[in-house]
């Protein structure tokens, strides 16, 4: 059954249907409840109202409620002060969530918590005339700016009516009436369609909260019959080994992934346990364009008019874009659709070659030791520099063989398709890659990467039990700096090394910013490997002004001993 988004408020569709869960929404309630905030809108004169919101459903009820009050909405696409100045220029801030330190930063726009400016229900009496939703109304939204500077784009009740449709009538679902769960933001274009737009269309009930991570996806699909997963590559890559993925296999009737290419491993995983993701392939500015499922070609949905410009890049045109929009992603037509090549912008021209980061990311995913890769010109040279997240079995690689191996054996697998001349001759190894919320690496994290070396793990501080002692749990990067003349064919961290992890952590302390005299009882037991998760303790004894300290893994103690410290000195 298809609803229009616009017609999403008659009174005639089945009241007691359920259009959020968790807790539990009905459609009549729902209605009521966005008819009575509409009403405060219109009272207030409000033209604009920005939206913040964790719940998903409040969010649906704050877009239908400002487009039937004849707002516009905006959608900031997270609290940055640039886009909380962009949101300040609306009549009235909407949300679920307070943050008073994030909306209060120079912001004169009043900020209400809906649940309590929606508060009253409807009579049947007080229920409008007019429950229809204008063509015309908008939403605005904020681009990431990946291809340059950020820019808002607006889409109408009508174009995510018309994408709505085509997805709904595109997507494949092995149960009828899944509930949708997700990982992603409906502030963003890919959340906007897929959990405001598509559920409603398809009258499907919405799990409220975003479940940002593996573990609390697999929690929520465990609480309902069938879910339907709206979710990104850099999730799903994530739920290998995860506890609960044996339980998708009854649970989840749909997944799509949107955002970058998933890799073939976690695809083929989760076509195992479940069902084969339905990857969408589009942007903020056109919306969704193709999809696929078990092929490499992305295909065309079926309002979609694509092609290319004389540089090889993609045009698309459908019912939800304003006219033809022009992309910066190069492709190469097949048959059956296209496969992407990567963006315009991200070709790394060397000498008379054309290197695309696309695919050297997509042949080092096929490669059984790489879970995620990121490919782009190092930031202080002209070759091309790969930054590779490692499956659980290139971690073990790294470990067996060293990372020079490791890099070797990735440019020979890469040499099979790619000229010889343009392999990637940097290469940063780490257990996970940063993405942000739309699967994205930044460019500042890309130059961290290559300019700033890893010497040490990223220290979590533990709670203690008193300011004498301390302790912190981190995990051995895999490109830790020291590893590079080591032992290069078994890396494993040097002792001084170790030695000097603990005292940088107690110069965090008072106590701990004083010379040391010397070292006493020093032993080491057992290697630091890299990935190792370890813990570092420290006891801190005021009379003798000595630091007793452990270094351990999960199985052992690795090294111990006591530093013994002299006069203060600032360090």
């Amino acid at each position: 059954m298809i609803y229009p988004l616009t017609e999403i408020l008659n009174p005639a569709l089945p009241p007691a249907d359920l259009v959020a869960d968790n807790p539990a929404w009905s459609r009549a309630d729902f209605n009521c409840t966005v008819f009575r905030l509409s009403g405060r809108l219109k009272a207030q004169r409000v033209q604009t109202a920005a939206l913040w919101f964790e719940d998903a459903a409040w969010f649906a009820c704050a877009v239908l409620a400002a487009w039937h009050a004849g707002a516009r909405v905006l959608l900031p696409p997270n609290l940055a002060r640039e886009n909380a100045a962009w949101g300040g220029t609306a009549d009235i801030w909407l949300t679920d969530a307070p943050h008073e330190k994030a909306f209060s930063d120079g912001l004169e726009t009043q900020v209400c918590d809906i649940r309590a400016l929606a508060q009253a229900v409807l009579s049947e009496a007080e229920m409008p005339a007019r429950w229809q939703i204008s063509a015309q109304a908008q939403a605005c939204l904020k681009t990431s700016g990946s291809g340059g500077e950020a820019q808002i784009v607006v889409k109408t009740a009508a174009q995510m009516e018309a994408e709505a449709a085509a997805v709904a009538e595109a997507l494949p679902l092995a149960h009828a009436n899944p509930t949708v769960i997700g990982s992603v933001s409906p502030q963003h274009m890919y959340g906007f369609t897929f959990r405001f737009a598509l559920p409603l269309t398809m009258g499907l009930t919405l799990d409220r909260p975003q479940n940002v991570y593996p573990e609390t996806l697999l929690a929520a699909a465990a609480a309902y019959e069938k879910t339907l997963w709206i979710t990104s590559p850099a999730v799903l890559s994530r739920l290998n080994g995860a506890h609960g993925i044996g339980a998708l296999r009854t649970k989840a009737a749909g997944i799509v992934s949107a955002g970058s290419e998933l890799p073939e491993a976690a695809a083929a995983l989760l076509e195992q346990y479940a069902v084969r993701p339905f990857e969408i392939y589009g942007s903020t500015e056109t919306g969704v364009i193709a999809s696929r499922r078990f092929k490499r070609e992305w295909q065309p949905f079926a309002a979609v008019a694509v092609g290319e410009n004389h540089e090889g890049a993609l045009w698309a045109e459908s019912p939800w874009t304003a006219g033809r929009f022009q992309t910066a992603d190069l492709i190469e037509p097949q048959e059956a659709g296209f496969v992407l090549l990567g963006r315009r912008d991200r070709i790394i021209k060397f000498e008379d070659k054309r290197v695309s980061p696309n695919q050297i990311e997509h042949e080092l995913l096929a490669h059984k030791w790489v879970a995620d890769a990121f490919c782009a010109p190092h930031p202080q040279h002209r070759r091309a520099a790969v930054w590779a997240a490692l499956s659980a079995a290139g971690i073990e690689a790294l470990r067996s063989k060293g990372r020079a191996q490791v890099a070797a054996a990735l440019k020979t697998h890469l040499a099979a398709t790619q000229d010889a001349a343009v392999l990637p001759r940097h290469w940063r190894f780490a257990a996970e890659l940063p993405r942000n919320a739309q699967s994205k690496i930044t460019a500042a994290d890309f130059q961290t990467a290559f300019t700033q070396a890893q010497t040490a793990p990223k220290w979590r501080q533990m709670p203690s039990e008193s300011p004498e002692k301390a302790c912190f749990e981190g995990r051995v990067p895999l490109d830790l700096v020291y590893f590079g003349g080591h032992f290069a064919g078994f890396p494993l961290v040097p002792g001084v090394v170790e030695l000097q992890w603990v005292r940088d952590l107690a110069a965090r302390f008072d106590w701990g910013r004083r010379s040391i005299v010397r070292v006493e009882n020093l032993k080491y037991r057992q290697f630091v490997r890299p990935g190792d998760g370890v813990r570092i303790g420290l006891a801190y004894d005021a009379a003798k002004s000595r630091l007793e300290f452990r270094l351990e893994n999960p199985q052992a103690v690795c090294a111990s001993g006591r530093l013994v410290f002299g006069t203060f000195e600032a360090v």
